[in-house]
């Protein structure tokens, strides 16, 4: 038995919101219409310069002050903070998670333990999503002489000639 011409698309109006809510239908749904999915951050966003920053004998307000309140503390471990962050995209399966342990003994720092953290520059474009920039050269120290490379023209040897740095201000 056909189905009638207008059922047709009040089938398919029913049907089709179904198919998209599922999670396997994302694959071979079109993107127009799959639901938005933001990306959630969770946690505190720790980085390496953070952690350098830790020492042993710190009470436990400058460390909050440093490193922000804990996401966890337990109330059966209250010398011991944890510092949980998580990342997960809205589009893809990506999932970045980081943790940093503090251990206190009579409210001073005793020791961290921590996950490998991203300095401060690639954690930000990490969040955000963007590919990192490369992290300039270091510039020259002052016992390594300033040169410049020339290539002589007569003969196609390269000339290598000290530089003199400007002086002034």
């Amino acid at each position: 038995m056909p189905l009638h011409p207008l059922l047709r698309p009040a089938l398919a109006a029913v049907v089709l919101p179904l198919l998209v809510a599922c999670e396997s239908a994302r694959q071979w749904t079109p993107p127009i219409l799959q639901p938005y999915r933001p990306d959630v951050q969770q946690g505190n966003v720790v980085t390496k310069e953070m952690a350098d920053q830790l020492a042993v004998g710190m009470t436990r307000d400058q460390v909050r002050f440093l490193m922000g309140t804990p996401a966890l503390v337990s109330v059966f471990h209250q010398d011991r903070w944890d510092y949980v962050y998580l990342l997960k995209r809205g589009k893809g399966a990506e999932v970045q998670s980081r943790r940093l342990t503090v251990f206190f003994k009579d409210n001073r720092l005793e020791r961290f333990e921590a996950d490998e953290l991203p300095p401060e520059a690639l954690a930000d474009n990490l969040i955000l999503g963007r590919k990192p920039k490369p992290q300039p050269k270091a510039p020259p120290s002052p016992a390594d002489p300033l040169r410049s490379r020339d290539i002589d023209p007569k003969t196609g040897v390269e000339v290598i000639t000290p530089t003199i740095p400007p002086v002034g201000f």
